[in-house]
């Protein structure tokens, strides 16, 4: 027990001494989270702003390093006390990039859904007239494992870092693609920045608001019907519930509701996976098991929801829809016909995506 402790109590230092060296989680220096862009190309200016946290690209990672920890798990008693922190220090450091790249690149799956989803987001606020600005390599991580990790000094740091990045970037409006971020920014960023005061809008809130939003352009491969999996931070945290299920009803399809749905969905397992990843996937094993039940086709509208039932398609014989790829599907064709002004033509920041700003 007591090795355990120190492991994650390890673990835990190397996450913020990640952050401290290369300002992101994973200790990963070079920009994996732009990669997406080379579907669509957003500019660099302009507000409201697409803030995905990294969120998504950070799935290939998040899985294999997950992975590695699980598989070190039963060496743990044997080893001593300073071998196990030598051990996860160096890991931490610079044998972590390589080594994470190289296992990551065996997620390609779940890094092209992840992509997938992402252009999707922006395919649909562009049919419903917004195109919004993007960081590119600037953008920054919003802090959300260490609040999530009590590690709330770490966490105050990082948010004051985001704030001031998105203040010298001129933003006045931000668009979050994951509840997570959007819970940061709306209910934890004001406690550790006096006056923050920015406008934070879920992009599914943002697109149920909207006055008319465009009919899919492609209905075949979409599905008829499909259960949906609430986010426990989306609906209890943040009491987000009706945005999905309006985006669904104009997208065409039939919402199925599980036993345990909204405000009392239940957990995807994904708050305890890193420590304990046996608990995790029996958490996820009864969530997915109980969605298949409903309905073959699943839907989430949260990475770490994706990542953890995900696991269970192949078993339970379902297809787990991030509502990103849905909206690619449907939208598509809307990156080719979104193509902004490019940055030095809008340098004030208020051509296409400032005017559009004033809709949401």
């Amino acid at each position: 027990m007591r090795n355990s402790k120190l492991l994650i109590s390890q673990a835990l230092k190397t996450i913020s001494g990640n952050l401290e060296r290369t300002g992101d989680p994973l200790g990963l220096r070079s920009p994996y989270w732009t990669r997406w862009t080379r579907r669509i190309d957003l500019p660099r200016h302009g507000s409201p702003l697409l803030f995905t946290a990294r969120m998504y690209q950070m799935l290939p990672f998040v899985v294999q390093a997950t992975e590695m920890a699980e598989k070190a798990a039963p060496l743990v008693p044997a080893l001593s006390v300073k071998t196990i922190a030598k051990v996860v220090e160096i890991a931490g450091a610079a044998a972590a990039e390589p080594i994470l790249r190289l296992r990551a690149r065996r997620a390609r799956d779940l890094r092209n859904r992840a992509e997938t989803a992402l252009a999707g987001i922006v395919a649909a606020l562009a049919a419903a007239g917004i195109l919004p600005g993007y960081l590119y390599e600037k953008e920054p991580y919003s802090g959300v494992l260490l609040y999530d990790l009590g590690m709330e000094a770490a966490a105050a740091s990082a948010a004051r870092g985001v704030h001031q990045t998105l203040k010298e970037a001129g933003v006045d409006t931000v668009i979050t693609v994951d509840p997570h971020t959007t819970f940061m920014l709306r209910q934890v960023y004001p406690r550790y920045i006096p006056g923050f005061r920015l406008p934070v809008r879920h992009y599914l809130e943002v697109l149920a608001g909207v006055g008319a939003m465009p009919k899919p352009l492609r209905r075949t491969g979409l599905p008829v019907r499909i259960v949906m999996h609430d986010s426990c931070v989306m609906t209890r945290d943040l009491g987000v519930v009706a945005p999905a299920r309006t985006v669904l009803s104009r997208l065409g399809i039939e919402v199925v509701e599980p036993e345990n749905t909204k405000t009392d969905t239940a957990c995807c397992g994904g708050p305890v996976e890193y420590a304990f990843a046996d608990l995790s996937r029996s958490i996820s094993c009864i969530r997915a098991a109980e969605l298949a039940g409903a309905c073959r086709n699943v839907l989430v509208a949260c990475p770490i929801c994706l990542i953890n039932l995900m696991k269970h398609e192949k078993d339970l014989g379902i297809r787990v829809w991030d509502m990103g790829e849905l909206l690619f599907h449907a939208f598509a064709s809307r990156l080719r016909e979104a193509a902004p002004q490019r940055p030095s033509e809008e340098p004030d920041g208020k051509g296409a995506a400032g005017v559009r700003a004033a809709r949401i």
